[in-house]
């Protein structure tokens, strides 16, 4: 949120062949991969995993917490491993079946459908609602529906932008004390608490890639990915 910070851009930005890189990111953002313990493309979830460590923050959660992750793209997986390092009961909800199933795999209780995902909450925090819903896409209907599951003095957290205004009623946010955080992007220290998950191997990131194409397929990587045929697509240098 720094002023400093939103001067720092790469030039001209993402899936460029070459880029310039501004002297403070190599100074404080820029890290050594150690070839013998991650790939390129683990590396590669440094970024967006940082992110999902500053959204964690932000909402202050602690074991013994409930969480609801509201979809379970590769942003929502990284989610459910983090929250359960903290100590955390991890439910989430997905319509994709084989997300459902990675879901499951990361040990988060997944609902089959997202409708029964009310009467799994109720059951499982004995009608209490979870302490916090995090929402990873869905926007703001997402946080309309992740209402209904968040208890009295809970928090509702986008991390997904999105179209739409906030579509929960000022009144209910009032009466239920409820709060609504947001978390856009992440801070170098961040970044590198990502970057040593990620070699240790704390966070599994491996399972998310699921296809690798050059940078002259980058249009089928973005179809693959808005079709939901991709869980994460990466794109390298070469042309061909």
């Amino acid at each position: 949120m720094c002023r400093q910070f939103k001067e720092q851009n790469l030039d001209p930005g993402g899936f460029a062949e070459y880029i310039r890189v501004p002297a403070p990111n190599v100074r404080h953002a820029t890290f050594l991969i150690p070839d013998e313990r991650i790939s390129d493309e683990e590396a590669s979830f440094t970024e967006p995993l940082a992110c999902c460590l500053r959204a964690v923050k932000r909402s202050q959660l602690a074991a013994g917490d409930s969480v609801l992750v509201v979809g379970l793209g590769s942003i929502g997986l990284m989610f459910v491993q983090l929250v359960r390092r903290l100590g955390c009961l991890v439910l989430a909800a997905e319509t994709i079946p084989a997300r459902q199933a990675m879901g499951r795999d990361f040990h988060a209780i997944v609902p089959e459908s997202t409708e029964r995902a009310p009467e799994v909450v109720n059951d499982l925090t004995h009608g209490r609602g979870v302490d916090c819903v995090m929402v990873t896409a869905g926007g703001g209907a997402a946080l309309q529906w992740g209402a209904r599951m968040v208890r009295d003095g809970g928090q509702l957290h986008l991390f997904a932008g999105g179209e739409g205004a906030i579509p929960v009623p000022v009144d209910q946010l009032y009466h239920r004390e409820l709060m609504l955080t947001a978390t856009y992007s992440s801070s170098p220290a961040e970044l590198g608490e990502a970057f040593e998950l990620i070699c240790h191997g704390d966070v599994a990131v491996n399972t998310l890639m699921t296809h690798r194409l050059p940078l002259s397929r980058l249009g089928e990587a973005v179809s693959l990915t808005r079709s939901h045929q991709a869980m994460k697509v990466f794109i390298t240098g070469e042309l061909a």
